[in-house]
């Protein structure tokens, strides 16, 4: 019951933010759309910050978890759903004073997916070198700047961008 109150808040602040500014939500705004307490909010988030490091957090899980039951590909199309649906979000918060958060959140889920990724292909020793972890945080780092540019376009492809990534990781 605790994740469908929490995908709830997550989800009106998705709305929210389709006609307000990022940084302009409050805790307020979510729980008087959501129809709850703050009380039932703050059980659940200390902030909105923590709220949204929760959604990066669990929608990475979801990804990371079809790993090992699906092909890289339909990975790849699975972040690029979650970009998608998550586009009004992205795009606002990079114009905010949170453009190092959102960044920091995409690329700290490329390296939870990327970790994943390697262990179950090469095992799970191969993700702990630290030319691994090296490598890991270069890819990470560099996947989140390719998404951070295709936020600020106005015609954006996340599919396009994950498939590319996707062609790549293949080869490692």
């Amino acid at each position: 019951m605790a994740t469908k109150a929490k995908i709830a808040l997550v989800n009106a602040f998705l709305k929210l933010v389709e006609e307000n500014e990022y940084n302009k939500i409050t805790v307020t705004n979510l729980v008087e759309k959501c129809n709850i307490s703050r009380q039932t909010f703050y059980y659940h988030f200390d902030d909105i910050d923590k709220m949204i490091s929760w959604a990066f957090e669990n929608e990475t899980k979801k990804i990371c978890d079809a790993i090992s039951h699906s092909k890289l590909s339909e990975s790849a199309e699975m972040y690029a759903s979650f970009f998608n649906r998550y586009d009004t979000l992205l795009t606002k918060a990079i114009k905010s004073s949170d453009c190092i958060m959102i960044y920091n959140l995409i690329n700290n889920s490329f390296y939870v997916f990327l970790t994943n990724y390697l262990s179950n292909r090469q095992g799970a020793e191969s993700v702990k070198s630290e030319e691994a972890e090296f490598f890991l945080s270069y890819c990470s780092g560099a996947s989140a700047g390719l998404i951070l540019q295709e936020i600020q376009k106005s015609d954006k492809n996340y599919g396009e961008v994950m498939k590319r990534l996707a062609k790549s990781l293949k080869n490692v």
